[in-house]
């Protein structure tokens, strides 16, 4: 599994904005994600599978506007 910690501009909030990724994930039939909100880092970790270039590829496009940075870990 690979993990990606985005770090959330302070505009937003990273519990309402993972509930938003869960949703989009859903209808893009990607289920074997897990998100993780961390509100006191203002943060979504996001964990996929090692061979999932579409999932990462939906992610990072949903992502790209409310991130200031992210961590591949």
């Amino acid at each position: 599994m690979k993990n990606f910690r985005f770090l959330i501009d302070d505009e937003y909030n990273a519990q309402s904005l993972a509930e938003d990724l869960r949703v989009q994930l859903d209808v893009n039939r990607f289920y074997n994600v897990k998100i993780v909100a961390v509100n006191q880092r203002n943060e979504v970790i996001v964990q996929v599978p090692e061979e999932s270039s579409f999932i990462e590829e939906t992610v990072g496009s949903f992502m790209k506007g409310y991130q200031n940075g992210i961590i591949l870990e």
